[in-house]
Order: C-alpha cells, then structure tokens, then sequence
C-alpha cells in the first residue's frame, strides 16, 4: 500500500454535521420550554429538571442539548437543527402521543419588533390569543370595559415580561402557561387581584404584574387541564 496515496474523502453525515453547529440563544430557549412542560407534566423531578436546565444554558451546540431530550416523549420536529441547507428533523424520544402545544410559550427576542404592545378597553372588549408575540412591557388599560391577554401559545420576547394594567370599573383576565412564574405586584382600591399560587421551577420566565385596580379587578390564571376524550374524563 502506498504510504503517500491520498485518504478517502470523509463519508458525509449531514446530522452529525449539524449536531455540531454552535446553537443560539433562542434554541437553548426552546429546549429549556421543553424540559419545562416535562417537569410540568410529572416526567422529571424538580432536580432533574434543575440540573438539566443548567446544562441548557451552558451547552454551546446542537449536540450539547439533543441528549437533554432523549428520554422525554416528543413528537417528530419539536426541536430542529439547522443543517446543510436543510432542516433536520431530531426526534429525541419516541412518539407516544401528541404535545399539547396550545399550552407551550415560547421566548424569542429576534422577534420583538412584532410584539403588540398596549390594549385599551374602554366600555368594550379587547381579546388577544393564539400565537401572538409579548412585549417585554405589555400595557393594559381596562375603562368599564374588559381586556383578555391568552399567553399559553404566545411568544415572549423576553425571560421577564412586566405586564401594566390600569382597570377602572373593569376587568383584565390574564392566562399563563404552566412552568412560567407569575409575581402580582398590582394595588387593589376597592378591588381586587388574584394570582395562581402555585410555584414555577429555577430558571423559568416569569409575568410580573404591576399596576392599580380601581373598583375594578385583574386575575391571572392557569388555563384548565383538558378532558382525555379516550378516558372520558
């Protein structure tokens, strides 16, 4: 054999190719939702899912944060890894039942400049749902009128939302996904607010909610658990 005769050009491998690409802020953000929904959903303990959010957040590639989804059921396409001129599907667990993505936000600041800022509700009604993008400072101004903010399929443009609210003789309804922290900050006179009291994991995004409610009342809540319609429950 010829010592001198040229190596045989590398087998090409385009997963492994894009397993190796430097990962972003927004993908280490996805991960990080994911692994929440698990916690929420019972599939790992609060260590486990602290400690695999410290590896979120210190992973550099798309092959550092693949192996933290490996044993949890997701469906084909739930994380995507850039490849060569292609997206590459990963699936990192097998497919045992479809995710409940209506109640799954996602943070993504590159899109901030779509965010819909301030909803004014005076004598009338304004509601905001589905996939919508937050400002990192929502406003909300409720006048004899009522305001209905759905977060459990937005896009938060940021780790800490702060949500402003103003509701005289009115009402404003927030709904927030699971695994997000919410902290009411907003003073009641003659009203009320009210907040879910349960705790989100470390490292989760959080609503902070501030602001006057003036005969008038601001709740926030968790959306309600769905019906198994095979169970009939």
């Amino acid at each position: 054999m010829d010592d001198n005769a040229p190596l045989p050009d590398r087998v090409p491998d385009p997963v492994s190719d894009a397993l190796r690409l430097r990962a972003s802020d927004a993908d280490r953000e996805k991960v990080a939702a994911l692994l929440r929904d698990a916690y929420a959903e019972g599939r790992l303990s609060p260590v486990e899912h602290e400690e695999r959010l410290s590896e979120v957040y210190r992973s550099t590639t798309y092959g550092e944060l693949v192996p933290l989804l490996a044993d949890l059921p997701l469906p084909p396409g739930s994380f995507q890894v850039p490849g060569a001129g292609k997206v590459v599907a990963v699936t990192p667990g097998p497919d045992l039942a479809r995710r409940d993505d209506e109640q799954v936000a996602t943070i993504d600041p590159s899109r901030a400049d779509q965010a819909q800022g301030v909803a004014v509700a005076i004598m009338s009604g304004v509601e905001r749902k589905g996939r919508w993008v937050v400002p990192d400072n929502q406003v909300c101004v409720a006048v004899m009128g009522g305001i209905e903010m759905d977060l459990t399929q937005a896009v938060l443009t940021a780790q800490e939302t702060t949500i402003t609210v103003f509701a005289l003789m009115g009402g404003i309804e927030i709904t927030v996904p699971e695994g997000i922290a919410v902290r009411m900050d907003a003073v009641g006179f003659m009203g009320g607010n009210a907040g879910p009291g349960d705790v989100a994991p470390p490292g989760a995004p959080s609503i902070r909610v501030v602001g006057l409610a003036v005969m008038g009342g601001v709740e926030v809540t968790r959306p309600k658990p769905k019906k198994n319609k095979q169970l009939g429950q």
